[in-house]
């Protein structure tokens, strides 16, 4: 008996203990899988909601890095980079009143600026895709950039119709397609199935029968019909109501949740997720541009590179409840999302960080509007420096919308400049000069008319990089071009003698028997018999004419394309423009003779970089580039090799070009440009501006500018000096010069140059 006793005892332990480590190891295992789900993956899944517009659940791809280098240490710095921040949420099928939500959130997610700057890519991507037939007032009425109480109202209006939208408008339910699907897709003609390229997407508000529409459509799609219905629905469980909240909003928006004892606010979620963060702020901002509030990059790298820096989203798609809920413990099918590529500069960060401080003080001390550099090597065509004045702040990149009041007297508004745009003047310092600013009419609910301006004077202006897409009349900077084409073809040589007696009447008028015009020097003086040396060294317009005529159109027009400057240099950076050149075929004499000295003809300042580039490196020219190097997600890397485009002069005639610009810099007009220690070649230049026609005189009439490079005789770096209206002098010489010298000295020490004087 007692043996028996002890059997059954142990019999009983040992079913216990199987039972006992057998619930704990089924217990662990859920719990492990949970804890993966659910903590390791959390990432993945807090957009859980996104399931009912796609069939699946979007991951989201984390956005590439761009980064610059100090090229002395080696060291990399992220310029645009990512962070986290709160994102706000809601659930439209969890909300009553759609109407009290929107009024308690939206004074606390409006953001003025922000607003601004969507309606001027709203008015930007109108402007790019107008119908042709359109109306010039139709046109005007598209295009009218909408003043604060419309965008406030608009926001208001738009974020009630997110809250109440408990059905997606559109939904996309395949992607993966062949053309034998997308076939017999069509063939069904079902109401409410859309084919766009090789994606299906549903319409649910069209489609009557879910059930039937999803039984006719799984067995083709290879879709489970019980989720394809669920996706025909279009339940809506997830809308975004605002990105990058900052932590106050956050704050605030969670203490209205809380203190929500009627649970109106119930359906709203805030989750952490990244955005775009730029640790450098205003530093090549015009190189970078900017991500907006929808993850999209605007202007320059940002947008340029956006597809690769945005990566490719994940999937997982999973089992749902009865609601369309998606059920995290079962199976499920992950596709991991692939993070963007990494873009990296061939801007040096501490000469950008150099020559941006140097421009500013350089624009302030010569109460210029905004001026531009750019450092170029010539050897390579790479990028090391492009900096503009006045900038904005990626980061706040709507801050540019700011405005201002200001009074005017009665005198002043009388004198405001109508524009296309109601309600929108230029105000005019100088009823002369080109010195004005936009001035922005409101009229209150008691009929006064109050006047704003842009807080930084230049509004969405600053977003541009003037460098690559705005073009100007280059002036006396483009005579150094002029002349080595000369020279490289024979028509003169640097000793060539010119007798300048007196202003060169062009386009003779055989009715009047006289010139339409003549071409003068400035100050009108003139030097009587002298070479092409002097010529270049105290810039003559007469001269250059005498050098157009004996080349010819045709000739001339050849060498300004050998030059490239009839094309854009397709640098890696969108909206670059080529300029404004017409063919030869249409020019009288007196444009051929304004073209040899710079006006009339219109360029962009790298493609002058560009040329004096080719000069400067012993004729060739190169193809220019921003992007040293993007790296893959797969770890592999992208670089970019230096290419040479064409020769364009020959290295005898750049030689002779290099030594006519060192004395131009270093005895004439060019001399506030020079150090006492290394020797500098370039070539001031002065472009006179119109209004209505008329050429303007005076100080903040024109474009400063000077092109040059050192050392004169193993060129490291070329750099380009532009001033918009400078008032302290109209002349390049005295405006753009003193700021080459102080840029070519930092580059100098940087560089470890010695001294060649």
């Amino acid at each position: 008996m007692r043996s028996t006793r002890n059997k059954g005892t142990k019999s009983a332990f040992d079913k216990t203990t199987i039972f006992i480590i057998g619930s704990g190891l089924i217990a662990f295992i859920i719990i492990a899988k949970l804890f993966q789900l659910q903590v390791l993956s959390h990432d993945y899944y807090s957009r859980i909601a996104q399931a009912s517009q796609h069939g699946f659940t979007e991951l989201p791809a984390q956005r590439g890095e761009i980064l610059i280098k100090d090229y002395h240490s080696g060291e990399e710095f992220p310029i645009a980079t990512n962070t986290t921040l709160n994102l706000l949420f809601a659930d439209p099928t969890m909300i009553k009143d759609p109407g009290y939500v929107a009024a308690k959130i939206a004074p606390l997610i409006f953001n003025l600026e922000e607003e601004r700057a969507a309606d001027e890519e709203r008015r930007n991507t109108l402007a790019r895709n107008l119908a042709p037939e359109l109306s010039q007032e139709e046109i005007k009425d598209l295009l009218r950039p909408l003043n604060d109480e419309e965008l406030e109202v608009n926001f208001r209006k738009d974020l009630e119709t997110k809250i109440g939208q408990r059905q997606r408008p559109r939904t996309l339910i395949k992607t993966d397609t062949s053309e034998e699907m997308i076939a017999a897709v069509k063939s069904l003609n079902l109401t409410g199935i859309e084919v766009v390229d090789s994606y299906i997407y549903a319409h649910p508000p069209q489609i009557t029968n879910s059930s039937s529409t999803a039984s006719q459509l799984s067995p083709i799609i290879q879709v489970p019909e019980s989720q394809l219905e669920t996706s025909l629905k279009g339940i809506n469980r997830y809308v975004v109501l605002r990105r990058r909240l900052d932590p106050d909003i956050s704050d605030k928006i969670r203490g209205l949740m809380r203190d929500d004892p009627e649970k109106m606010l119930r359906g709203l979620g805030m989750t952490e997720e990244n955005f775009r963060f730029y640790p450098e702020e205003s530093l090549a901002a015009n190189i970078i541009g900017y991500v907006n509030r929808e993850g999209v990059g605007q202007y320059g790298i940002e947008r340029t590179f956006n597809t690769r820096l945005s990566g490719t989203p994940g999937k997982l798609q999973t089992k749902r409840d009865s609601v369309g809920r998606q059920i995290t413990v079962g199976e499920s099918k992950l596709e991991s999302a692939i993070n963007g590529d990494d873009v990296v500069l061939t801007i040096d960060r501490s000469i950008q960080l150099n020559v941006e401080r140097i421009l500013e003080n350089g624009v302030k001390e010569h109460r210029a509007d905004s001026g531009q550099i750019l450092v170029m090597n010539p050897q390579t065509g790479a990028i090391i420096a492009m900096a503009h004045y006045p900038s904005f702040d990626p980061n706040k990149y709507g801050d540019v919308f700011k405005k201002r009041e200001i009074r005017l007297t009665r005198a002043e508004i009388d004198k405001l400049e109508s524009t296309p745009n109601e309600g929108i003047y230029y105000y005019h310092h100088d009823t002369i000069a080109e010195d004005k600013y936009m001035v922005f009419k409101e009229v209150d609910s008691n009929g006064t008319a109050r006047y704003f301006r842009y807080e930084n004077y230049f509004g969405p202006e600053v977003y541009h990089n003037k460098i690559i897409s705005w073009p100007y009349e280059p002036g006396s900077v483009f005579k150094t071009i002029a002349m080595a084409a000369a020279i490289d073809d024979g028509s003169i040589t640097p000793q060539t003698t010119y007798n300048d007696t007196g202003p060169i009447g062009v386009d003779f008028n055989v009715y009047t028997q006289k010139h339409d015009f003549h071409i003068r020097n400035a100050l009108n003086r003139y030097f009587g018999l002298i070479n092409m040396q002097t010529v270049l060294a105290e810039s003559l317009n007469t001269g250059m004419t005498f050098i157009a005529k004996k080349m010819g159109a045709p000739l001339f027009y050849s060498y300004m394309k050998k030059f490239g400057f009839l094309d854009r240099t397709d640098i890696e950076l969108d909206g670059e423009s080529a300029g404004q050149i017409q063919h030869f075929d249409k020019w009288t004499e007196s444009m051929l003779a304004t073209a040899s000295f710079g006006q009339g003809i219109t360029t962009t300042t790298i493609q002058i970089a560009n040329a004096y580039s080719a000069i400067a490196n012993g004729g060739v020219l190169m193809q220019p580039y921003i992007v040293d190097e993007v790296r893959h997600g797969n770890k592999t890397i992208t670089k970019t090799d230096p290419r040479q485009i064409r020769r364009v002069i020959s290295e005898d005639t750049a030689s002779k070009i290099k030594a006519m610009l060192i004395q131009t810099m270093e005895v004439d007009m060019a001399y506030k440009a020079r150090l006492d220690t290394h020797i500098l070649a370039g070539k001031t230049g002065t472009t006179q501006t119109y209004r209505h026609g008329r050429a303007l005189t005076g100080e903040g009439t024109t474009l400063a500018s000077i092109a040059g490079f050192g050392p004169a005789n193993e060129p490291k770096f070329v750099i380009v000096v532009k001033l918009d209206h400078p008032r302290s002098s109209v002349w390049g010489s005295e405006t753009a010069a003193p700021i080459f010298s102080q840029v070519a000295q930092y580059l100098f020490n940087y560089y470890n140059v010695p001294p060649d004087k």
